[in-house]
């Protein structure tokens, strides 16, 4: 009976654990209702405005890249972000969206420094 007991709490203890993980992380991220622009060519390689000063967020057009479905963009956007970049795909309206989390450099950088830490990104 105690073995019974133990496991039942070891599976309440990890259901509750699924559950703040997917309901408390997953809604810290807040995005805005403006953006600055940035865009995407056929190899993936993302570049953002640099005529104005480093956004927390742009918008990327994805139409040109003709995603057969939203899974196919959700990959790709995927395995490029990283701890500095995340991405989110609204495959409905051909539209990406990128987080860059300037928080999280050593130093704080510019969008000049972003462009080309993005573009290393597409060399390696």
């Amino acid at each position: 009976m105690k073995q019974i007991l133990k496991k039942m709490s070891r599976f309440a203890l990890a259901t509750g654990f699924v559950f703040l993980t997917t309901t408390s992380f997953g809604q810290t991220q807040q995005w805005p209702e403006t953006y600055g622009q940035g865009t995407i060519n056929a190899d993936y390689c993302v570049t953002i405005d640099t005529s104005q000063p480093l956004q927390e967020f742009y918008k990327i057009d994805i139409a040109h890249l003709n995603f057969a479905n939203e899974t196919d963009a959700r990959k790709v956007f995927g395995a490029i972000s990283n701890n500095l970049l995340t991405y989110r795909v609204d495959f409905a309206n051909h539209t990406a969206y990128l987080n860059v989390h300037a928080d999280r450099t050593k130093n704080p950088e510019n969008v000049t420094w972003w462009n080309n830490y993005i573009d290393s990104l597409c060399h390696n």
